[in-house]
């Protein structure tokens, strides 16, 4: 089988057939993966998930030509920000993906048969997520119509620049200098806006804006920085960090077939 077709059966959760065949046939023939339609395990989501703060839907799959890996969603949440200790401003909404045959390759043998309750707390598991140069994918929506993308830029290299220093104190800080450089001010993101974040597997971070690539910046360091906001220490959600947690081992726990 291909890594594609193995990477949906898993998700899926029966690697020897469906869980539940779809009634619209139409979805196998080459849209299987933007189908809402299909079973999927309950610690994945059965369909395109809703943030509830801001009521932003992520599909259940990602596939794309910069990063060929089938993705499935492990996570959502949201980032917010406090004005004046008063209102409360909803930025974006996020979906975190990762593709299960390389979760499987390079977490199975180590953690599929640790407790879910274990891993949600557990720093090494996430060490781990980050250190093993997985197809991981984060996709921002923006949910706020006056965000700008300077102030994404800004946002993003504070939080990184820290948490660079705390992965490596002698990184190479020219790959933050060149990432925040793509973000330029006549980038539009309106309200809806989505905008991806790509780790491949050799270590390049991949940004799109609404399909459209914009950077590719080959930096390890500043791949696990990235996602280190995410899935880190003091991560932008702590109940989506644990959720995503709780979807990972569910996807380990069918590495075996």
């Amino acid at each position: 089988r291909s890594p594609k077709m193995l990477a949906e059966l898993m998700a899926f959760g029966n690697v020897d057939g469906y869980i539940n065949m779809p009634a619209d046939q139409s979805c196998l023939e080459g849209k299987r993966l933007s189908c809402s339609s299909l079973a999927v395990p309950t610690t994945i989501f059965q369909e395109d998930a809703v943030e509830p703060k801001t009521g932003i839907k992520f599909p259940a799959f990602l596939e794309d030509d910069s990063c060929p890996a089938t993705t499935v969603l492990v996570g959502v949440g949201f980032k917010g920000m406090k004005i004046m200790r008063v209102k409360n401003l909803n930025l974006y909404a996020f979906g975190l993906y990762m593709q299960p045959n390389t979760i499987c390759e390079k977490l199975g043998p180590k953690y599929a048969s640790v407790p879910t309750t274990n891993l949600k707390d557990d720093p090494d598991f996430y060490n781990d997520l980050l250190r093993e140069n997985l197809h991981i994918r984060v996709r921002l929506v923006v949910n706020y119509k006056g965000l700008s993308i300077g102030a994404v830029r800004d946002v993003f290299e504070k939080s990184l620049g820290l948490r660079l220093r705390k992965i490596n104190p002698n990184t190479d800080y020219h790959c933050l200098k060149t990432f925040a450089s793509y973000f330029t001010k006549d980038i539009p993101i309106p309200a809806g806006t989505k905008i991806d974040f790509c780790q491949t597997s050799d270590g390049q971070l991949i940004t799109e804006i609404d399909g459209r690539q914009i950077s590719a910046v080959q930096s390890k360091d500043l791949c696990r920085a990235f996602f280190d906001m995410y899935i880190g220490d003091s991560p932008v959600s702590l109940e989506a960090k644990r959720e995503v947690a709780r979807n990972v081992a569910g996807l380990m726990g069918r590495c075996g077939g």
